[in-house]
Protein backbone atom coordinates (compact mmCIF):
# COMPACT_ATOMS: atom_id res chain seq x y z
CA UNK A 1 0.00 0.00 0.00
CA UNK A 2 2.96 2.26 0.94
CA UNK A 3 4.75 1.62 -2.86
CA UNK A 4 1.70 2.09 -4.25
CA UNK A 5 1.36 5.62 -2.60
CA UNK A 6 4.63 6.66 -3.32
CA UNK A 7 4.40 5.61 -6.78
CA UNK A 8 0.99 7.61 -7.26
CA UNK A 9 3.15 10.23 -5.92
CA UNK A 10 6.09 10.47 -7.85
CA UNK A 11 3.52 10.67 -11.41
CA UNK A 12 2.22 13.43 -9.79
CA UNK A 13 5.25 15.22 -9.62
CA UNK A 14 5.91 13.94 -12.74
CA UNK A 15 2.80 15.23 -14.63
CA UNK A 16 2.83 18.67 -12.77
CA UNK A 17 6.69 19.69 -13.58
CA UNK A 18 6.00 18.67 -17.56
CA UNK A 19 2.78 20.61 -16.96
CA UNK A 20 3.77 23.95 -15.02
CA UNK A 21 7.27 23.79 -16.10
CA UNK A 22 7.87 25.13 -12.92
CA UNK A 23 9.64 22.59 -11.13
CA UNK A 24 13.67 22.02 -11.96
CA UNK A 25 14.82 18.53 -12.61
CA UNK A 26 17.09 18.42 -9.38
CA UNK A 27 13.96 19.73 -7.59
CA UNK A 28 11.79 17.04 -8.44
CA UNK A 29 14.24 14.66 -7.75
CA UNK A 30 14.81 15.49 -4.14
CA UNK A 31 11.33 15.86 -3.78
CA UNK A 32 10.83 11.88 -5.07
CA UNK A 33 13.92 10.78 -2.23
CA UNK A 34 12.06 12.57 0.20
CA UNK A 35 8.90 10.82 0.07
CA UNK A 36 9.88 7.48 1.07
CA UNK A 37 11.92 8.99 3.74
CA UNK A 38 9.04 10.66 5.08
CA UNK A 39 6.81 7.48 5.36
CA UNK A 40 9.55 5.76 6.70
CA UNK A 41 9.99 8.38 9.58
CA UNK A 42 6.33 7.94 10.13
CA UNK A 43 6.15 4.05 10.32
CA UNK A 44 8.82 4.05 12.57
CA UNK A 45 7.13 6.56 14.98
CA UNK A 46 3.85 4.60 15.10
CA UNK A 47 6.21 1.38 15.26
CA UNK A 48 8.03 2.81 18.42
CA UNK A 49 4.72 3.69 20.19
CA UNK A 50 4.08 -0.08 19.78
CA UNK A 51 7.47 -1.17 21.01
CA UNK A 52 7.73 1.08 23.28
CA UNK A 53 7.00 -0.98 26.70
CA UNK A 54 8.25 -2.76 29.69
CA UNK A 55 9.97 -6.57 28.74
CA UNK A 56 8.09 -9.50 29.67
CA UNK A 57 9.87 -12.38 31.60
CA UNK A 58 8.64 -15.91 30.50
CA UNK A 59 7.83 -17.59 33.15
CA UNK A 60 7.16 -21.44 34.24
CA UNK A 61 8.47 -21.51 30.53
CA UNK A 62 9.17 -25.14 30.75
CA UNK A 63 6.07 -26.41 32.77
CA UNK A 64 3.65 -28.71 30.67
CA UNK A 65 0.60 -26.67 31.49
CA UNK A 66 0.98 -22.65 30.09
CA UNK A 67 -0.84 -19.55 31.12
CA UNK A 68 -1.64 -18.46 28.02
CA UNK A 69 -4.59 -18.40 25.57
CA UNK A 70 -5.01 -21.45 23.44
CA UNK A 71 -1.22 -21.69 22.85
CA UNK A 72 2.12 -20.75 24.61
CA UNK A 73 3.14 -19.75 21.00
CA UNK A 74 3.33 -16.85 18.94
CA UNK A 75 0.39 -16.24 16.33
CA UNK A 76 -0.19 -13.03 13.98
CA UNK A 77 -3.22 -10.94 15.38
CA UNK A 78 -4.52 -7.32 15.51
CA UNK A 79 -4.17 -4.91 17.98
CA UNK A 80 -5.77 -0.94 18.47
CA UNK A 81 -3.20 0.16 21.07
CA UNK A 82 -2.92 3.71 21.81
CA UNK A 83 -5.70 5.11 19.18
CA UNK A 84 -3.83 3.47 16.43
CA UNK A 85 -4.46 -0.47 15.19
CA UNK A 86 -1.77 -2.51 13.99
CA UNK A 87 -2.34 -5.72 11.61
CA UNK A 88 0.25 -9.02 11.50
CA UNK A 89 1.49 -8.14 14.97
CA UNK A 90 3.17 -11.27 17.08
CA UNK A 91 1.49 -11.56 20.08
CA UNK A 92 0.32 -13.91 22.76
CA UNK A 93 -2.14 -13.33 25.56
CA UNK A 94 -1.29 -13.79 28.96
CA UNK A 95 -4.46 -14.81 30.76
CA UNK A 96 -3.60 -15.64 34.46
CA UNK A 97 -2.03 -11.69 34.52
CA UNK A 98 -4.82 -10.17 31.56
CA UNK A 99 -1.99 -9.29 29.61
CA UNK A 100 -1.37 -8.71 26.16
CA UNK A 101 2.30 -9.76 25.32
CA UNK A 102 3.77 -8.83 22.01
CA UNK A 103 7.02 -9.57 20.09
CA UNK A 104 9.60 -7.07 19.03
CA UNK A 105 11.71 -7.93 15.77
CA UNK A 106 14.49 -8.20 18.05
CA UNK A 107 13.09 -11.24 19.52
CA UNK A 108 12.06 -9.16 23.11
CA UNK A 109 8.87 -9.95 24.68
CA UNK A 110 6.53 -6.54 25.17
CA UNK A 111 3.94 -6.12 27.65
CA UNK A 112 1.39 -3.34 26.22
CA UNK A 113 -0.26 -0.94 28.48
CA UNK A 114 -3.29 -2.74 28.95
CA UNK A 115 -5.32 0.44 29.59
CA UNK A 116 -4.07 2.10 26.23
CA UNK A 117 -5.27 -1.18 24.34
CA UNK A 118 -8.54 -1.23 22.99
CA UNK A 119 -9.55 -4.25 21.35
CA UNK A 120 -6.80 -7.73 20.02
CA UNK A 121 -7.90 -9.72 17.66
CA UNK A 122 -6.55 -13.85 18.03
CA UNK A 123 -7.20 -16.68 16.56
CA UNK A 124 -10.49 -15.56 15.05
CA UNK A 125 -11.53 -14.06 19.07
CA UNK A 126 -11.96 -11.09 19.22
CA UNK A 127 -10.87 -9.39 23.34
CA UNK A 128 -12.11 -6.36 23.66
CA UNK A 129 -11.08 -4.04 27.17
CA UNK A 130 -14.31 -3.49 29.23
CA UNK A 131 -14.19 -1.12 32.12
CA UNK A 132 -15.90 -1.69 35.49
CA UNK A 133 -19.10 0.75 35.29
CA UNK A 134 -18.72 1.68 32.11
CA UNK A 135 -19.32 -0.99 29.71
CA UNK A 136 -20.00 -3.32 32.23
CA UNK A 137 -21.72 -4.30 35.45
CA UNK A 138 -19.91 -2.23 38.37
CA UNK A 139 -19.28 -5.66 39.97
CA UNK A 140 -17.69 -6.93 36.82
CA UNK A 141 -14.25 -6.56 36.68
CA UNK A 142 -12.33 -4.25 34.26
CA UNK A 143 -10.13 -6.13 31.76
CA UNK A 144 -10.36 -7.79 28.18
CA UNK A 145 -13.59 -10.10 27.69
CA UNK A 146 -14.02 -12.54 24.59
CA UNK A 147 -16.61 -11.04 22.77
CA UNK A 148 -18.42 -14.61 21.72
CA UNK A 149 -21.80 -12.76 20.11
CA UNK A 150 -22.46 -9.16 19.68
CA UNK A 151 -26.14 -8.63 18.68
CA UNK A 152 -28.72 -7.17 20.74
CA UNK A 153 -28.45 -9.79 23.75
CA UNK A 154 -24.50 -9.46 23.44
CA UNK A 155 -22.41 -12.54 24.76
CA UNK A 156 -19.41 -12.01 26.51
CA UNK A 157 -17.28 -13.95 28.20
CA UNK A 158 -14.27 -13.58 30.30
CA UNK A 159 -11.37 -16.15 30.35
CA UNK A 160 -9.44 -16.61 33.10
CA UNK A 161 -6.37 -19.20 34.82
CA UNK A 162 -5.47 -19.66 38.19
CA UNK A 163 -1.50 -20.78 38.82
CA UNK A 164 -1.51 -24.40 41.23
CA UNK A 165 1.33 -26.03 42.34
CA UNK A 166 1.63 -29.68 42.50
CA UNK A 167 4.90 -31.83 44.34
CA UNK A 168 5.98 -34.94 41.81
CA UNK A 169 9.35 -36.57 43.16
CA UNK A 170 9.86 -33.65 45.11
CA UNK A 171 9.61 -31.57 42.15
CA UNK A 172 7.25 -28.34 42.07
CA UNK A 173 4.88 -29.08 38.81
CA UNK A 174 2.69 -25.75 38.46
CA UNK A 175 -0.60 -26.13 36.46
CA UNK A 176 -2.90 -23.80 35.35
CA UNK A 177 -6.19 -24.79 35.11
CA UNK A 178 -9.13 -22.42 33.71
CA UNK A 179 -11.96 -20.80 35.11
CA UNK A 180 -14.17 -19.16 32.32
CA UNK A 181 -17.14 -16.97 32.84
CA UNK A 182 -20.27 -15.99 31.23
CA UNK A 183 -22.25 -12.97 30.76
CA UNK A 184 -25.36 -11.99 28.60
CA UNK A 185 -26.37 -8.59 27.88
CA UNK A 186 -30.42 -8.44 28.38
CA UNK A 187 -32.73 -5.42 29.82
CA UNK A 188 -29.49 -3.49 29.62
CA UNK A 189 -27.19 -5.29 32.07
CA UNK A 190 -25.17 -8.21 31.92
CA UNK A 191 -26.35 -11.60 33.61
CA UNK A 192 -24.09 -13.86 34.69
CA UNK A 193 -24.78 -17.31 33.55
CA UNK A 194 -23.10 -20.96 33.73
CA UNK A 195 -25.97 -23.49 33.76
CA UNK A 196 -28.55 -24.44 31.27
CA UNK A 197 -31.49 -23.39 33.72
CA UNK A 198 -29.57 -19.80 34.03
CA UNK A 199 -29.38 -19.41 30.69
CA UNK A 200 -32.99 -20.12 30.15
CA UNK A 201 -34.34 -18.13 32.93
CA UNK A 202 -33.24 -15.06 30.73
CA UNK A 203 -35.63 -16.33 28.11
CA UNK A 204 -38.69 -17.87 29.71
CA UNK A 205 -41.13 -16.78 27.13
CA UNK A 206 -39.10 -18.78 24.53
CA UNK A 207 -37.65 -22.00 26.26
CA UNK A 208 -39.25 -24.26 24.69
CA UNK A 209 -37.64 -22.99 20.83
CA UNK A 210 -34.16 -22.46 22.66
CA UNK A 211 -34.08 -26.09 23.87
CA UNK A 212 -33.95 -27.43 20.11
CA UNK A 213 -30.89 -25.21 19.35
CA UNK A 214 -29.05 -27.32 21.68
CA UNK A 215 -31.19 -30.75 20.58
CA UNK A 216 -31.02 -30.92 17.59
CA UNK A 217 -27.27 -30.81 16.55
CA UNK A 218 -26.85 -32.50 19.73
CA UNK A 219 -24.94 -30.15 21.87
CA UNK A 220 -23.89 -31.19 25.23
CA UNK A 221 -24.08 -27.64 27.42
CA UNK A 222 -21.57 -28.61 30.07
CA UNK A 223 -18.84 -29.85 27.64
CA UNK A 224 -19.42 -27.28 25.25
CA UNK A 225 -20.42 -24.23 27.25
CA UNK A 226 -19.24 -21.40 24.82
CA UNK A 227 -21.36 -22.61 21.77
CA UNK A 228 -24.30 -23.58 23.51
CA UNK A 229 -24.42 -20.22 25.12
CA UNK A 230 -24.08 -18.09 22.08
CA UNK A 231 -26.50 -19.90 19.74
CA UNK A 232 -28.67 -19.86 22.12
CA UNK A 233 -28.32 -15.47 22.56
CA UNK A 234 -28.46 -15.26 18.67
CA UNK A 235 -31.34 -17.94 18.59
CA UNK A 236 -33.28 -15.73 21.18
CA UNK A 237 -32.67 -12.75 19.35
CA UNK A 238 -34.01 -14.46 15.93
CA UNK A 239 -37.05 -14.95 18.28
CA UNK A 240 -37.42 -11.72 19.85
CA UNK A 241 -37.56 -9.99 16.62
CA UNK A 242 -41.19 -8.06 16.02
Amino acid sequence: MRIFTIITIFYACLYHSSYGQSVGASSLAKEIAAYPVGYYKKATEISQNLYNGRQYYMYDARAEEHQFFNERKWRKGVVRYDGQQFDSVAMMYDILKDELVIKHFNGDHILLQSEKVDFFWLEQHNFQRLESGKDVNEQMRTGFYDILYNGKTRTIMRRTKQRQEKIVDKSVIPQFPPKDFFYILKDGRYHSVHTKKSVFALFPEHKKELRRVLREPKIRFRKNREVAITRIAARYDELAKP
